[in-house]
């Protein structure tokens, strides 16, 4: 390929800064409608202010959005962000973790919480783990990983653990996501891997575990006293395996599943579909009549740098499929087609599916 001529090369980073900005704008949208910024949020305001093409990015950013059916006004808009010589570096304090609600609300079913936390799996939100695990995937990667002791752990997408092994223990942390174990007998130290607020100790198998945002789409979302950050699922692929918490103790076999919620309730015996909940180990996405809304935040834990959003009664719908986790992109479109849905995109990154009727949603 020749060497880019001066204007040509100048016309190539003009074109990677605008689409930089576009994408930028849109996720400063997704993030005030999902209640983890506000419109006047002072950082929002300083990038609006470092040029006019962020000021124009934002505003074009909401108009698609807007004109997508996305949002719906809760209040008067408040005025645009300044031009970029009236906004002082310093003006105000930065909101780090703003409690403030949202100026908008979306016109959609779903809990902002999982909105927000799509956000992140779709690689377009800044990092929130200050601790840098031992080893972890991002969006759309996963990795085999031989341990010290020879057992073997695969990593799910978007997933990391912590290894801790010492002199009497062989504890894995599985920090987030999801992983299979299988374990190398032989070594007198027991096999631990910590998930949420319990534990599994191998006593001879080959088994996974998924911390909380993967329980609903592996069928195990109504956990007894489920707390988001201290549940798990642990699925039994090989052997046998005792799954503990504060509140008991209970033992599953090949084909079984354990979950555990709270630390007030004990880890209970959970119907799963052994073939889809180990898809994902084969590269594939099995649903059996699972909400779209599930099937969607699965999909963006596969498709890095993307974000794919289900909004008004199409959530509801119920899927049936097996789809590739290298093809996100081609399971979108085939969902948008069989479910005849409306798919808008924004940025080039974020993509919306409604109903094609949504209109009637608001």
């Amino acid at each position: 390929m020749p060497d880019l001529s001066p204007s040509e090369a100048a016309a190539v980073a003009i074109a990677r800064r605008t689409r930089r900005i576009r994408a930028e704008a849109a996720v400063w949208v997704v993030r005030i409608d999902a209640g983890r910024a506000a419109r006047d949020d002072s950082r929002l305001l300083r990038w609006c202010a470092r040029s006019a093409e962020h000021r124009a990015g934002f505003d074009a950013a909401l108009e698609q959005w807007r004109n997508a059916d996305a949002l719906r006004e809760a209040a008067p808009a408040p005025a645009h962000a300044p031009a970029p010589t009236s906004v002082p570096a310093d003006t105000r304090e930065p909101r780090r973790h703003s409690s403030r609600p949202s100026r908008w609300r979306f016109a959609l079913t779903g809990p902002r919480a999982a909105f927000a936390s799509l956000l992140i799996a779709g690689g377009l939100g800044a990092a929130l783990w200050l601790h840098a695990p031992d080893f972890a995937t991002r969006p759309g990667e996963m990795r085999t990983l031989a341990l010290a002791d020879g057992s073997v752990v695969r990593l799910d997408a978007d997933s990391a653990i912590d290894v801790r092994y010492s002199p009497s223990e062989r504890r894995v942390v599985l920090a987030r996501g999801r992983a299979a174990f299988d374990v190398r007998h032989g070594d007198t130290r027991r096999f631990v891997v910590q998930a949420g607020g319990g534990e599994t100790v191998d006593i001879g198998t080959a088994f996974q575990v998924s911390t909380a945002p993967l329980l609903a789409t592996q069928g195990a979302d109504r956990v007894t006293g489920t707390t988001r950050g201290e549940a798990a699922l642990v699925t039994v692929t090989q052997g046998r395996v005792a799954v503990r918490n504060p509140a008991g103790r209970t033992e599953a076999s090949a084909g079984q599943s354990v979950a555990y919620g709270d630390a007030s309730h004990a880890p209970g015996r959970v119907d799963v579909d052994l073939f889809s909940a180990t898809a994902w180990q084969r590269g594939r996405m099995v649903f059996a009549d699972t909400p779209l809304a599930e099937v969607v935040a699965a999909l963006n834990r596969y498709w890095p740098g993307h974000l794919v959003y289900v909004r008004g009664r199409a959530a509801s719908l119920h899927v049936s499929g097996n789809f590739a986790t290298d093809a996100p992109a081609q399971a979108v479109a085939t969902l948008a087609e069989t479910l005849r849905l409306q798919s808008t995109q924004i940025a080039g990154r974020i993509v919306l599916l409604s109903a094609a009727d949504s209109a009637a949603d608001r």
